[in-house]
Parts: C-alpha cells; sequence; structure tokens
C-alpha cells in the first residue's frame, strides 16, 4: 500500500539509501530537512522523497530534492507526493515554494500545475536554486513557482 507521510527519524537509512541510489549524496537530513520532508512508502520501502528549505523572514520554501524511484515513475506518485509537500508548506504558513527549472523536470511541474517563470526574487531564493551552480544574471534563472494557497484552487481540478 502506498502511504504518503512527514519523514521521520526512522526513515533517515531508508532515505539515504534511495538518494544513494539516485546518485545523490550530499543531502543533510538533520531534524530540520527531516520535519520540512517528506516520503513515500510502499509498504516497508521508501520509493520517493522530497523536500524544501525555508528562507527565514520571507514566508518561501526552495524544494532541494524531489525523487521517485525509477520503478515507480509515471504512476502519478511523484503528483501526489510534491501536493503533499506544497500542503504542509502551507500548513506551515510559507506563501511562495519555488523549484529551479531544468529540462528533466519541467514538462512533470508544468503537469503539476506550478507555473514557469524567471527568477524575480530575493537572494535568499537564488543562492538556494544556484546552490553550488555558476553564477548567472538574476534574470536567466528559469524557475517554478507555486503560490500558496492559491496553487490548491487550480492545480487540482485535472489537466488532461
Amino acid at each position: 500500500m502506498i502511504n504518503i507521510r512527514v519523514s521521520e527519524e526512522k526513515d533517515k537509512k531508508r532515505i539515504v539509501d534511495l538518494l544513494n541510489q539516485e546518485g545523490i549524496r550530499d543531502i543533510n537530513l538533520n531534524y530540520k530537512n527531516l520535519n520540512n520532508s517528506m516520503v513515500v512508502c510502499d509498504g516497508g520501502e521508501v520509493i520517493g522523497y522530497t523536500d524544501y528549505n525555508e528562507i527565514e523572514d520571507e514566508s518561501t520554501g526552495v524544494i532541494e530534492t524531489l525523487i521517485i524511484k525509477k520503478e515507480f515513475q509515471g504512476q502519478n506518485i511523484g503528483d501526489g507526493l510534491i501536493k503533499a509537500l506544497l500542503n504542509l508548506a502551507d500548513k506551515r504558513r510559507i506563501k511562495k515554494v519555488y523549484v529551479g527549472a531544468n529540462n528533466k523536470n519541467s514538462l512533470f511541474l508544468e503537469k503539476v500545475g506550478l507555473t514557469k517563470r524567471k527568477l524575480h526574487v530575493s537572494e535568499g531564493v537564488v543562492k538556494h536554486i544556484l546552490k553550488g551552480k555558476e553564477s548567472r544574471k538574476q534574470e536567466d534563472i528559469e524557475v517554478f513557482e507555486a503560490i500558496l494557497p492559491d496553487f490548491f484552487n487550480g492545480a487540482c481540478k485535472g489537466r488532461g
């Protein structure tokens, strides 16, 4: 049975194993990160993970990681996971959530209901989006944005 929930301390090893399988090795799973993350489990197996970092004093979050095990992709599990994370962020009074755009995630994020736009926001968001990447002009950075709670008024109505 598929279950989406907030990550817990007991999930750490299974999350790290999933991330390592997908080539992600530099993630910090401290209490704050776990508290701002969600897992998808199939029985006892973690098959998906996502998290966001809150930008202090801005009511803004940046999704850092979104991973679904390859054999479970294409089954709308990622859609449910990202919407659950946005719901969690909304409950915690986050007003905007951003995800860096790239060729791998653009079609998926559009289907989920996020809006693609050029980044014209604070340096805090820029630093999170560009973490470890070359510095570019702020206007050149494309992101996907969810404005909360308005996102749920449009995104959950089905998009053929």
